[in-house]
């Protein structure tokens, strides 16, 4: 199908192609990719982590690791101008001024020791050639078009005191500070809140329409692509297999893996668990609060309520969906009812009050709770491998277990999580995201627990591996009656996994419930509205019009 546009192209890239160079073997990461974008279009880049999206958006800007990756074949034309193979001064102009770049993580893309004002003041100073006080005037505009609240007040502010949100349209303000004609977005939204990914969305759909740029969307979320791209390229093993114009793909895509990922949505309901199930864990108005202190002898003045009278229970089997905003208090009661964080009120698990004890007391209780955490990178350590990683609980409490005894284990429960238990001797880098997310529900499992806080274990995978890993801790909960707390702010995957929910807004309970009950009946405004975004993004088949065979 040729797709080449009429009208001039912006960007015009020719059998792109990108490898990577060790001292072991060379990797084709890109294999012969051509694609154009017009004057303000978008075209989106779809496909799953691994496919080669990031590194040809990168490609554009020449910001790959060289010498270590290098191009063999290919042609980047922007504006009649070629960018491959083209100067670093002739970069540096393109660079943030013709063509700027949003990328995934904002918190380790911005400088912790830069305030939010001097970041986006120095590519104003650098491009523009603006005084510091100018410069300070226009990212005080900027930040008042991204709308970020209190925009002055936050001028001084440094990124780990914004929000994920906040500091997102910092990110975007950054990007479009000198009206670039291309702006790439990569992944522009992975791990928001369903209600800031909408604000999110609709923040970039404007500032395009009152820029007029062109926008490069690299995604593996398809719902956000339907929202935003003119065109689609779909990519997997680093090379296109179909292009087409939106309603071509969603309507009717042609090839297998576009309509696998179509397909890839969180499925399936979670069971009621019986009546007389026994409960595993529960509380009675848990308050985690944080003194807020002031002046040169810190005095508290205050406090702030992350989580205020929540009553909570968990029955053996089930599985307890906890939604709501970044910083509603989700988090802290998970950590609260393990006493990982101090807290008021009662906890009981398997009916003894745990609230209280020390840590000597509760060593014993751990091993029949456990967590899974939102990002398995960081949570597992890079310098240990993966069997010692998944068997550092036995370490703990089965030291008695000989080392045959607990290698045997480890094999045991890598084959439950479906995991080769030949590459126990690797290091977590050597895995995939959906990998190590399995490497860290090994890990809770082995010590066979009786519950498991789940804290948003899918927000940063693609569809397809989410569909994977809920499939597996379903089946994990059935073959063991696990209980589960799944912290999520994505609600198609909350209400695929749990048969109740509860739904947290500034630490307080707005509605609780049965899962069919919330989403089907909702009864506060903050509920309706939490609901109405994550329908707004929802890929649906009849939207798209088309049904699998």
């Amino acid at each position: 199908m040729n797709n080449k546009p009429e009208r001039s192209a912006l960007l015009e890239v020719r059998d792109l192609s990108v490898s990577f160079k060790t001292v072991v073997e060379t990797s084709e990461a890109v294999k012969n990719v051509s694609f154009d974008i017009l004057p303000g279009e978008t075209l989106a880049i779809v496909g799953e982590s691994g496919s080669g999206k990031t590194v040809t958006a990168l490609s554009i800007m020449q910001l790959l690791p060289y010498p270590s990756a290098y191009h063999p074949s290919g042609s980047i034309v922007y504006d009649n101008q070629e960018l491959l193979g083209a100067s670093q001064e002739l970069l540096q102009d393109y660079r943030g001024d013709r063509i700027g770049i949003i990328f995934q993580e904002p918190q380790t893309s911005l400088n912790p020791l830069h305030t939010i004002s001097k970041q986006v003041s120095e590519t104003l100073i650098i491009h523009r050639g603006m005084s510091k006080s100018d410069a300070a005037e226009r990212s005080l505009e900027l930040l008042e078009l991204v709308r970020i609240r209190d925009a002055r007040e936050r001028m001084n502010s440094y990124p780990h005191q914004l929000s994920g949100g906040q500091r997102q349209r910092v990110m975007i303000a950054m990007a479009i500070a000198n009206e670039p004609g291309l702006l790439i977005a990569d992944e522009p939204t992975t791990a928001l809140d369903v209600t800031i990914q909408a604000e999110i969305l609709s923040l970039l759909r404007d500032l395009q329409q009152k820029l007029g740029m062109s926008m490069l969307l690299i995604s593996h979320d398809l719902n956000i692509v339907r929202k935003l791209a003119d065109r689609i390229c779909v990519m997997r093993h680093g090379e296109f297999v179909e292009t087409g114009s939106r309603k071509q793909v969603f309507g009717s895509p042609q090839h297998p893996y576009t309509r696998m990922l179509l397909d890839a949505e969180p499925s399936g309901r979670s069971e009621q668990p019986s009546a007389v199930a026994p409960v595993v864990i529960d509380s009675e108005s848990v308050r985690v609060w944080f003194p807020v202190r002031r002046g040169v002898l810190r005095r508290t003045v205050g406090y702030i309520k992350a989580v205020d009278d929540v009553s909570v229970t968990v029955r053996k089997g089930e599985t307890v969906g906890v939604v709501g905003e970044s910083g509603s208090g989700k988090s802290s009661l998970a950590l609260a009812l393990l006493r990982l964080i101090g807290s008021r009120g009662s906890i009981r698990f398997e009916g003894e009050e745990i609230q209280g004890r020390k840590s000597k007391e509760l060593r014993e209780l751990r091993r029949g709770m456990q967590i899974v955490f939102q990002d398995p990178y960081g949570s597992l350590s890079p310098r240990m491998t993966v069997s010692e990683i998944i068997a550092e609980g036995l370490r703990v409490h089965e030291k008695q277990m000989s080392n045959s005894e607990r290698e045997q284990r480890v094999i045991e429960v890598m084959n439950e999580v479906e995991l080769d238990p030949n590459t126990r001797h690797r290091y977590p880098h050597e895995f995939s995201g959906g990998q190590r997310q399995r490497i860290s529900i090994a890990r809770a499992i082995i010590l066979k627990p009786k519950f498991i806080v789940l804290d948003e274990p899918t927000s940063a995978l693609d569809r397809s591996v989410q569909s994977q890993i809920i499939e597996l801790l379903r089946r994990l909960q059935k073959n063991h009656s696990l209980a589960y707390m799944f912290i999520s702010h994505d609600l198609a995957v909350v209400r695929a996994m749990a048969s109740s929910v509860i739904v947290l807004r500034e630490g307080l309970v707005i509605e609780q419930g049965s899962t069919d009950q919330i989403y089907d009946n909702p009864q506060d405004a903050y509920t309706q509205a939490l609901i109405s975004a994550a329908v707004d993004l929802e890929l649906s088949s009849d939207q798209v019009g088309w049904v699998a065979e």
